[in-house]
C-alpha cells in the first residue's frame, strides 16, 4: 500500500467510524482522551504514557512527537508581543528573546513533565501568541531537582572534532524555581569545504576563467544563563539573565588555473558580546482576573571585518554595531465565563543601533555611505482581544493591536525623523464539527519589522557587491487570509492542509537609488500564496510498531513588479518549494530508537540592479541511532549529509542595469560538503 493511498483513504474515512474504531495500538501510542471540558476548549492533553515507547529525555523530544505540530522558534523582530514562538511552559511564554525555544525545551527533562497540551485554534483564557496551534508543556508541581551534563561533538572527515560541553542544574518546588547553565563550544559551519569550483564565462568571447575553491571556518560560543522564580505579594516574580560571546572566522581561497595562474584570498571575522536581563511579575487581581508585567533589556556589541586580496590589490571593510532594546509590557486577562475571556495590553519599547563602518581599497578610504549612523526607535502598542466559544464546536478570537512608532536616523549629515501608525486587526474562527476534524479561518493585518542594519551601507568583498542604505525605508504591510483544515486519526495521526494568501503593500526588496547603486527599499505592492500539506502518520496499523512518519510539503508563489525591468517576478529570497520527510522508530524494549530525514532540493534568487543571484541546494539526508541504557543516560549518534550535497550559486552580472539586458559575465560556483558525524551523550546526574 502506498503512502498516497493511505492518505487518500484517511481523507475519505467517516469521522463516526474513526471515533468508534477500537484501539489497535498499545496505550503508549494513543493520546489519552482529554476530559470533555478540555475537548470542548480545543485542548488535547498528552500525558507521559503517550510518549512511553519513545522514552524521551527532554521536553523537546516530546514536542517533536506531537501529531500535526511543528516547532516555531519565534520571530527575531523587535518588540515582545509579536515575536513569540508556538510553545508555552506552564501556560506562560518564556521571558527572553535571546534564548530560543528549542534550547529551553532541551533543558527540561521529560521526567519533570506532567503532560503536554496541544491547543488548536484558540481557547478562552489562553494567549495564543498570534499562532493557530500552540503546545503547552506543563511541569510537575512536586519537588524536582536535576543536574544534567551534556557532552557532544561533531566529527568531520578530515579528523576535526567540534566539541560542545554543557552543564545545567535546576530545582523546582511548586511556584519556586531556580536554574542555571553553562555552555562552551568550538566548531565549524557549512562554510568549510574543499574541492569547490568557480567558473566565469563571458558572452563577448573573453576566455573562460576556471578556479578551484577551498574554504575553512571556525566558531566559538560561550554562554552563561540563570533564572530564579519566587512567590511575591499577590503572585510570583521571575528574574532571568544571560551573557554570551560568539566569534566567527572564515578564510576562502580561489586558485585560478585557466586561462592563467592566479589567486584570490578573502576572509571574514566577527566577534559579538550580548547580554540580556528579564523580569516578570504575575498576580491574581481577582478570581477571574490576572495581571502580568514584563521588563526586558538586551544589549549587544559586534565587530565585523572582511578582507579581499589579489595581486597588487587589497580591500578591507570594518563595521562595529552597538545595539540595545528596552521593553516594558503590561497585560490583563479577564475570564468573563467558561466561554468568554478578554485581554488587554500595553507595551513600550526603545531600540537603537549605533554603527560605524570603514572601507579601504589599497589603503585609501572609499565612500560607500555615512561612516557613522545611529538609528533609534521609540514604539508603543496597545492591544485588546476577546476569545469567545460560541458553542462546543465554534470558537472566535477577535482583536487588534494599535502600533505607533517614531524612528530617527542621524549621521553623515543626514538627520531624518519619521512617525508611523499601524492598526493590526485579527480574526480567527475555529470550527470543530466532530471529534476528529477542525477548520480554521484567519484574517489578519501583519506589519513587518524594519531591520536596522538596512540603514547602514555595507560591502560584500568576496562577491564584489555593495548594499546602499535608503533612509526612507518603511515597514512592509500585508493583509493575510488563511484557511486550514486538519483531521486527526489513529489516535496519534494528523493530516492538515493550509492555504495562505497575502496582499502586500510596500514590499521590501532591492531597489535602485537615485545616487547610484541599490539598497533594501520599498518597491510597491505584491502578493504571495502558500499551500502547505502536513502529515503525522503512526505506522502501527501498517505493520511497523513504534514508528512515526512526518511529512511537510510547502509550495510558495509570489509576485511583485521588478523596479528595474518593470516586469513581474517573484519576491527576492522566496523559495518556491520546500519539503521535509522523516521516519522515526522506537524499538521494542524502549532502549533503541532510529530514524532518518530528508529535505528536498530548493532554491531562491536575489534580484539586484545589475545582477541576479540564484542559490541552489541539493537534497539533504541524515539518519540517527539513539541508545538509552538507563533512564538517566542517552547516547545519540547522527550521520548527517549522507548525499554529500552541493550548494551552487549562479550570478548573472550585467553591464550596467538589468533593464539594458546586456550580460557582462556569468559566474557559477559549486561547493561540495562531505558527510559528518554527530555524537551526543546526555547524563542526568540527579
Amino acid at each position: 500500500m502506498s503512502l498516497a493511498s493511505v492518505v487518500f483513504a484517511l481523507g475519505l474515512a467517516a469521522p463516526e467510524a474513526q471515533a468508534a474504531a477500537p484501539p489497535a495500538t498499545p496505550a503508549g501510542l494513543l493520546a489519552v482522551a482529554a476530559p470533555a471540558a478540555d475537548a470542548q476548549r480545543g485542548v488535547t492533553a498528552y500525558p507521559p504514557d503517550f510518549f512511553a515507547e519513545q522514552r524521551p529525555s527532554t521536553a523537546f523530544d516530546m514536542i517533536t512527537r506531537l501529531p500535526g505540530f511543528r516547532l516555531d522558534r519565534g520571530d527575531e523582530a523587535r518588540g515582545f508581543a509579536g515575536t513569540a514562538g508556538n510553545v508555552l511552559v506552564n501556560g506562560e511564554r518564556p521571558t527572553t528573546k535571546s534564548d530560543n525555544l528549542e534550547d529551553i525545551l532541551k533543558r527540561i527533562s521529560a521526567s519533570a513533565v506532567e503532560r503536554v497540551e496541544l491547543i488548536r485554534g484558540g481557547a478562552p483564557g489562553i494567549d495564543m501568541q498570534g499562532q493557530t496551534i500552540l503546545a503547552n508543556v506543563v511541569i510537575k508541581s512536586t519537588v524536582q531537582v536535576e543536574k544534567v551534563a551534556n557532552i557532544q561533538t561533531y566529527l568531520y572527515p578530515d579528523g576535526l572534532f567540534g566539541p560542545l560541553l554543557e552543564f545545567q542544574a535546576s530545582r523546582r518546588d511548586g511556584i519556586n524555581e531556580i536554574e542555571g547553565s553553562l555552555k562552551a563550544t568550538v566548531d565549524r559551519t557549512d562554510q568549510t569545504f574543499d574541492g569547490g569550483s568557480r567558473v566565469t564565462s563571458f558572452p563577448d568571447g573573453r576566455p573562460t576563467i576556471r578556479e578551484a575553491v577551498k574554504g575553512y571556518d571556525q566558531i566559538q560560543n560561550y554562554a552563561a544563563r540563570g533564572a530564579i522564580q519566587r512567590a511575591a505579594p499577590g503572585g510570583k516574580i521571575r528574574v532571568n539573565g544571560k551573557i554570551e560571546y560568539f566569534s566567527f572566522d572564515r578564510d576562502v581561497v580561489y586558485t585560478r588555473y585557466q586561462p592563467s595562474p592566479g589567486r584570490q584570498d578573502s576572509g571574514e571575522t566577527s566577534k559579538e558580546w550580548t547580554g540580556e536581563f528579564g523580569a516578570r511579575y504575575d498576580a491574581r487581581l481577582g478570581p477571574r482576573t490576572d495581571l502580568q508585567l514584563v521588563f526586558l533589556q538586551n544589549l549587544g556589541d559586534e565587530t565585523y571585518g572582511s578582507t579581499l586580496a589579489l595581486p597588487g590589490h587589497a580591500e578591507v571593510y570594518r563595521e562595529r554595531d552597538k545595539t540595545g532594546e528596552s521593553i516594558l509590557r503590561g497585560e490583563v486577562k479577564h475570564r468573563r465565563s467558561q466561554a468568554l475571556s478578554l485581554e488587554g495590553s500595553v507595551e513600550g519599547a526603545y531600540n537603537f543601533l549605533d554603527g560605524d563602518i570603514r572601507y579601504d581599497v589599497n589603503g585609501a578610504p572609499v565612500d560607500i555611505g555615512p561612516p557613522h549612523v545611529k538609528v533609534e526607535e521609540l514604539r508603543g502598542e496597545a492591544a485588546g482581544k476577546a476569545v469567545w466559544r460560541a458553542n462546543p464546536k465554534l470558537t472566535i478570537e477577535a482583536g487588534a493591536r494599535m502600533e505607533v512608532s517614531r524612528i530617527t536616523q542621524s549621521g553623515g549629515g543626514v538627520d531624518v525623523e519619521r512617525s508611523f501608525f499601524y492598526p493590526k486587526p485579527r480574526v480567527l474562527a475555529t470550527w470543530s464539527p466532530n471529534s476528529v476534524d477542525q477548520l480554521r479561518v484567519r484574517v489578519e493585518r501583519e506589519v513587518g519589522q524594519l531591520d536596522f542594519g538596512d540603514f547602514i551601507a555595507s560591502a560584500d568583498l568576496a562577491a564584489g557587491s555593495q548594499d546602499g542604505a535608503d533612509v526612507n525605508l518603511e515597514p512592509q504591510r500585508s493583509w493575510v487570509g488563511e484557511v486550514a483544515w486538519e483531521r486527526r486519526f489513529w489516535g496519534a495521526g494528523s493530516l492538515s492542509t493550509t492555504l495562505t494568501h497575502a496582499e502586500i503593500s510596500d514590499v521590501v526588496d532591492y531597489k535602485p537609488l537615485v545616487g547610484g547603486g541599490d539598497a533594501p527599499s520599498n518597491i510597491g505592492s505584491g502578493r504571495s500564496d502558500q499551500f502547505v500539506i502536513a502529515l503525522t502518520l503512526p505506522t502501527q496499523r501498517l505493520g511497523i510498531s513504534g514508528g512515526q512518519v512526518k511529512a511537510r510539503l510547502s509550495w510558495f508563489d509570489s509576485e511583485v513588479t521588478d523596479p528595474v525591468t518593470f516586469h513581474k517576478r517573484r519576491i527576492t529570497n522566496a523559495t518556491p518549494f520546500v519539503c521535509n520527510l522523516s521516519f522515526t522508530r522506537d524499538m521494542p524494549g524502549g532502549k533503541w530508537s532510529w530514524g532518518a530525514s530528508r529535505n528536498c532540493p530548493n532554491e531562491y534568487s536575489r534580484f539586484r540592479l545589475g545582477e541576479v543571484r540564484t542559490q541552489r541546494f541539493e537534497p539533504y539526508l541524515e539518519g540517527f541511532v539513539e541508545w538509552k541504557p538507563s533512564p538517566d543516560l542517552t547516547v545519540r549518534t547522527t550521520l548527517s549529509n549522507w548525499t554529500s550535497r552541493n550548494v551552487t550559486r549562479e550570478r548573472v552580472i550585467y553591464k550596467g542595469s538589468r533593464a539594458d539586458n546586456v550580460v557582462d559575465r556569468i559566474e557559477y560556483r559549486s561547493l561540495p560538503f562531505e558527510p559528518y558525524l554527530f555524537i551526543q551523550v546526555r547524563k542526568r546526574l540527579g
